[in-house]
């Protein structure tokens, strides 16, 4: 019966660290993405809950004008917020709408469902900038948009 304790505990020390390993991959490997998929990729995470993803898809200089971005814990309670009043954020639609070697505009329509089980759509587009390490959204939320 210890034997068979100790494989159930080691089977599942590998389990866990080959799901960590698997999110971890997932982030590094944005930089491939296109602004189409990185868009998705964008939604998939918020309504996951994947907030380290969805922070690697945003620009640098958005992070640095931003205050609910300047850091992943400020980033990560602003999100949160969302699930206060929603259960669920959907993509519906996404289209990249231009493309040049350093910037791309994705339109999208999301649906969200609220707590009340009532769903509204949302439309708008996306300007994502080429970066070294990848196509990154340069104005995610709010007003402020990175110019760099």
């Amino acid at each position: 019966m210890r034997k068979l304790s100790l494989f159930v505990f080691l089977f599942f020390i590998l389990l866990v660290n080959a799901c960590a390993k698997q999110q971890s991959k997932q982030s590094e490997d944005v930089s491939i993405l296109t602004p189409e998929q990185v868009v998705a990729l964008y939604f998939q995470a918020w309504n996951d809950e994947q907030y380290n993803t969805m922070y690697s898809l945003i620009s640098e200089g958005f992070k640095q004008i931003e205050p609910t971005a300047n850091t992943f814990e400020d980033f990560k309670a602003n999100m949160e917020k969302f699930y206060d009043t929603a259960n669920s954020i959907r993509l519906l639609d996404a289209n990249e709408e231009y493309k040049n070697d350093n910037e791309a505009g994705v339109s999208y329509t999301i649906e969200i469902e609220n707590k009340d089980g009532t769903k509204k759509e949302f439309s708008s587009t996306y300007t994502l900038k080429k970066r070294a390490n990848g196509w990154k959204l340069i104005h995610p939320y709010g007003k402020n948009i990175d110019t760099t």
